[in-house]
């Protein structure tokens, strides 16, 4: 299925030890794209301006010989996937990159990830800029220790909000992830936590004295009625193939970076969440917390009609 239209990648104009480039020239051809590329990097001190030229050529030969070579493993050449590039050279390439996409229309943003601590969790400043303010999906790509057919994709959803807005994003992470997983190992890992609200007020609490039986059965409807909306939103989704639910009990912030690391996740499909028409308006705190706390590559969206507060 087509789903871009007009692909930006986005280079710091350091070398890439990830697929990024491989990646934004595969979804490029695939889909019959337009792909461009944007080099963002520090300005040179004005002491240093002889060296401005020199500084300028390094970085676009530096990325072009990093798409030469992934031409080569891809089989994608010049003349069936043009990929130009131009240079951004500023103290703010976030906002750079956002401006780009708002005046070029662009329908996808691909990028390595930021390197971050030792660790590996979360993403840093520029990301978490992106992935807050870009009005279009955001890929942010690490290093991956598999091979593309072997390469693990989830997403993440929740089926019960009353949001239709909510319900239309969570079918869209399902078909992009479901597509994303079919370049890869074929697999579409969904995941989605459900709770009982009360659970925590009812169980072992001296003063209620709510019987077990009592607070087992109201736990088990809750189970039921997420389980049935998860199901009733694959369904509506029309996605097929191979799919594995995760079905977690648990608050979304701890089960589902767990499940993304248990289950060996190399490319995470989520919603940030981010509410329509309020310019600025951040991303959840669910959002935010899981975010900081996977080490995967990250496939960020936000809802139809989001409006950035970049202008």
């Amino acid at each position: 299925m087509k789903r871009f239209k007009n692909i930006l990648y986005v280079s710091q104009g350091l070398p890439s030890e990830s697929d990024s480039i491989g990646q934004a020239l595969r979804l490029s051809s695939a889909n019959q794209a337009t792909l461009n590329g944007l080099i963002v990097s520090p300005a040179l001190p004005a002491h240093m301006e002889q060296y401005q030229e020199l500084y300028r050529g390094s970085l676009f030969q530096s990325l072009e010989q990093q798409i030469s070579q992934a031409r080569q493993v891809n089989d994608i050449s010049h003349a069936d996937t043009p990929f130009p590039l131009h240079l951004s050279c500023d103290e703010h390439p976030a906002v750079t990159i956002i401006r780009s996409v708002l005046s070029q229309k662009h329908d996808l943003v691909i990028k390595d990830a930021e390197p971050v601590d030792d660790d590996g969790e979360g993403f840093k400043a520029m990301d978490m800029t992106l992935l807050r303010k870009c009005p279009c999906p955001v890929w942010l790509n690490r290093p991956a220790h598999q091979p593309r057919n072997k390469r693990r994709v989830a997403v993440a959803i929740d089926p019960t909000s009353n949001s239709e807005e909510h319900h239309r994003l969570s079918l869209r992470l399902l078909e992009l992830a479901r597509s994303i997983a079919d370049s890869c190992d074929s697999r579409l890992h969904v995941v989605s936590c459900w709770e009982y609200q009360l659970e925590r007020y009812l169980s072992n609490h001296v003063w209620i004295k709510i019987e077990d039986q009592e607070l087992n059965r109201e736990l088990d409807k809750a189970k039921q009625h997420h389980r049935q909306a998860l199901d009733s939103m694959i369904a509506e989704a029309n996605i097929s193939g191979n799919i594995q639910v995760h079905h977690l009990h648990g608050v979304p912030d701890d089960k589902i970076p767990d499940c993304v690391e248990s289950e060996d996740i190399d490319v995470l499909v989520m919603g940030t969440l981010a509410r329509t028409g309020i310019p600025g308006f951040v991303i959840g705190n669910t959002a935010e917390n899981i975010l900081q706390s996977v080490k995967c590559s990250l496939v960020a969206l936000k809802p139809d009609g989001f409006v950035s507060p970049i202008s």
